[in-house]
């Protein structure tokens, strides 16, 4: 044991002492029936600090420490068994149901909720951190073939496309925001049918058509740059997170979330949501409202009052609080306009009535003003000429421009007309730029070149062009009016060719073929006919481009980017693009004017259209028009100088929704057509020549769109063809 030493000894001396102390507690064998004594002292909640839940108090029992109020929970704050705030519990991704970007878990913390897949944006569908589509995709200036000016981009912003070169005008060609010679006439909002928001005049810059009334938006009925009341969508409970009480829908009516469970009040977590605490209900003042029934909250309503004379509860465009009417419609006589349908600036139209005789609704150039109507003169395209002074049929003088050398003024014997008395091997220098678009007639031209697929006996052009770079070129003949081909030759006249087609565009008199060269490299473009006879000379367009993968981002250029055949938005790379629906390949908007007066001509148009009706090879004008409201339409060309065809399309390669044709003008048997068309909707109008069945020949038309009626009887003045029988005012027997 000495061994132990000292700290051994203190060991068993305090066992000893310990061993005592507890014997003490245990029961003494000998005392029968006598109760133990116990030494413990039992805590208390108060003791430890506790305030809920239930404890242990240290000698072998529990305590009950209570219950927390409104608001807390047991162990809220991180201490057990104390009353405090309930412990946030952070959402996830999926709960919430996201799956892009960075978003709250609702505890002061963020989440990321990763990233979308090719073709979608996150919030692109409307819903943030939620991948979708994007909404609206822009346009830009090249997509839309425009190159001057201001131009919408089709989702509420505005394009600068440029400004036009010396000699040219914005929309001078008729175009609208496309360089060309000649005066462009700008649009106004009246005569668009708009009535607020930026719109394009055509000529380069952009008409401000006003703001809307209160309670409407632009745009908000369906008709775009139209005021309107947008469509309302109730809420449910479910959407507004409610769960309890009268609820307002947002769109004036009421829901009945239903009654909370036992122990929980309505708005005793926040207003219209069941919870432990005790709801305070709204007031009238607190929520701003002062007309009308209000849910306080709580599960009950409030009255807020009547609003006094000349206001109405929500009047002002805020709901159930007084204001004035949100919109005083216009009258004809406020606006100046006694003819036709015109909006009233709220939304609806005004009848503004009927001409007299010897007048027309617009007649004088004012829409919806009557006039008699004023001598139309003709242009330089229409009578075919390219030089000199030029009677307008009208009492005034045309001035055709000038020719460059080695061509004259009547070179070829025909008046006002420019054209080379000898042979010509380049017609233009076209440098070396790209992408190249070259509009111009193979009319009184010589018959100077002779390709390995054709040529002989037709009248050709030729163009000299230097590569810029050493690539893949494509060169093509697309919405050419005559059976083209284009020859390649290498170091310009008499150089070897490279490579000639007669075909290769899907339609019309289009020919197309690829070359590779390189950088430096000069060749002799031209342009000629496979046809002697028959659509054998006449306007084309040239366009050279290097070859592309695909046609996506210049669908709007009339040319075959992708050597594929398709041009535009008949190549199925262009299906999505948003022009395609009738934008990018219009060369007039019409807006939503009703009734619509519309003087044109397709002199320097193209053949970009063909319909089921009417004539191949011909020059064709589009025109975009939106139904400022739902009902049935006619389209006509009535009266028609010039034999027509007319057909309507949902887009600029859309289904065809009626076509109809004369080859003869005059006021018998023009061509109407009759649709059917929702508010809104957007149709494509096109009017086709058809004027002799040989060549290609510019027509002048006028394009009226009127409201379909069963009889011609009461508008006998109006200059339309209303019941679409191909018969127009007096030629109609309504009218007789």
């Amino acid at each position: 044991m000495r061994g132990v030493g000292r700290r051994g000894a203190w060991f068993w001396a305090c066992f000893l002492v310990l061993w005592t102390a507890c014997s003490h507690t245990q029961p003494d064998e000998d005392a029968g029936s006598r109760k133990s004594v116990s030494a413990c002292v039992p805590m208390t909640c108060a003791s430890q600090g506790m305030d809920c839940g239930i404890a242990i108090d240290g000698c072998g029992g529990t305590l009950h420490c209570g219950a927390c109020g409104p608001g807390e929970v047991c162990g809220g704050g991180g201490r057990h068994n104390v009353c405090g705030p309930a412990p946030c519990a952070p959402a996830t991704c999926e709960a919430l149901g996201l799956d892009c970007g960075q978003a709250s878990d609702g505890c002061e913390g963020v989440l990321d909720c990763g990233t979308c897949g090719p073709g979608e944006v996150c919030g692109g569908g409307g819903t943030p951190n939620v991948c979708g589509e994007p909404t609206c995709t822009p346009d830009t200036c090249e997509s839309l073939a425009r190159d001057c000016g201001a131009v919408p981009d089709g989702c509420g912003g505005v394009l600068d496309c440029g400004v036009c070169g010396s000699g040219q005008t914005c929309g001078g060609g008729g175009t609208p925001n496309v360089c060309g010679r000649g005066v462009c006439k700008r649009a106004t909002c009246a005569g668009l049918g708009k009535n607020c928001g930026q719109v394009s005049d055509g000529c380069g810059g952009m008409l401000d058509c006003g703001v809307c009334a209160g309670g409407l938006t632009c745009g908000g009925g369906g008709v775009p740059n139209v005021c309107g009341s947008p469509p309302c969508t109730p809420g449910t409970c479910e959407t507004l997170g409610k769960n309890c009480g009268p609820v307002a829908d947002g769109c004036g009516g009421m829901l009945d979330c239903g009654v909370c469970a036992d122990g929980q009040t309505c708005g005793g977590a926040e207003p219209n949501v069941c919870g432990g605490g005790v709801c305070t209900p709204l007031t009238c003042e607190s929520q701003g409202k002062n007309c009308g029934t209000v849910p306080d909250g709580c599960g009950g309503l409030l009255h807020c009052g009547l609003c006094p004379a000349g206001e109405t509860c929500g009047g002002g465009g805020v709901d159930h609080v007084c204001g004035r009417p949100r919109c005083t419609p216009a009258t004809c006589e406020s606006l100046g306009k006694d003819c036709g349908t015109v909006p009233d600036g709220c939304g609806g139209a005004l009848q503004c009535g009927t001409c007299a005789d010897g007048e027309t609704c617009g007649g004088g150039g004012a829409p919806n003003v009557c006039a008699a109507p004023s001598c139309r003169p003709y242009t330089c395209g229409l009578l075919g000429k390219t030089c000199g002074a030029v009677p307008d049929g009208c009492g005034g003088l045309l001035e055709c421009g000038t020719c460059t050398a080695p061509e004259s003024c009547g070179g070829a014997g025909v008046p006002n007309v420019c054209a080379a008395s000898a042979s010509v091997c380049v017609d233009q220098e076209l440098g070396s730029a790209l992408p190249v678009l070259v509009k111009g007639s193979t009319a009184y031209a010589g018959d100077d070149h002779q390709a390995s697929c054709g040529g002989g006996g037709a009248p050709d052009r030729g163009f000299l062009w230097t590569a810029p770079k050493s690539a893949l070129f494509t060169f093509d003949t697309a919405r050419s009016a005559i059976r083209s081909l284009v020859s390649v030759r290498s170091g310009g006249c008499g150089g070897a060719e490279l490579a000639c087609g007669r075909d290769g565009i899907s339609y019309g008199g289009g020919a197309r073929v690829s070359v590779p060269l390189v950088e430096g490299q000069t060749v002799l473009v031209v342009v000629d006919s496979a046809s002697p006879d028959r659509f054998g000379a006449g306007y084309f367009e040239l366009h050279i481009d290097e070859l592309r993968a695909s046609e996506a981002g210049s669908c709007f250029d009339g040319m075959d980017n992708d050597g594929d055949r398709w041009v535009d938005c008949a190549d199925t790379d262009c299906h999505d693009a948003p022009g395609c629906g009738g934008r990018g390949c219009a060369h007039h908007d019409l807006g939503s004017a009703l009734p619509v007066t519309f003087h044109g001509e397709t002199a320097g148009s193209g053949d970009g259209f063909q319909g089921t009706c009417g004539a191949l090879l011909q020059q064709d004008r589009a025109h975009l028009w939106t139904a400022p409201r739902a009902g049935t339409y006619v389209f006509d060309t009535a009266p028609t100088e010039w034999g027509n065809a007319l057909y309507v399309l949902t887009g600029c390669r859309g289904a065809e929704l009626g076509c109809a044709s004369n080859p003869d003008g005059g006021a018998q048997g023009s061509p109407a057509v009759k649709v059917t068309l929702a508010q809104g909707q957007t149709v494509l109008v096109v009017v086709d020549g058809m004027a002799n069945p040989d060549q290609d020949m510019p027509i002048r038309y006028t394009l009226n769109i009127s409201e379909s009626t069963a009889t011609e009887t009461g508008r006998c003045e109006d200059g339309a063809d209303n019941d679409a029988d191909g018969f127009a005012d007096a030629a109609d027997s309504d009218c007789r």
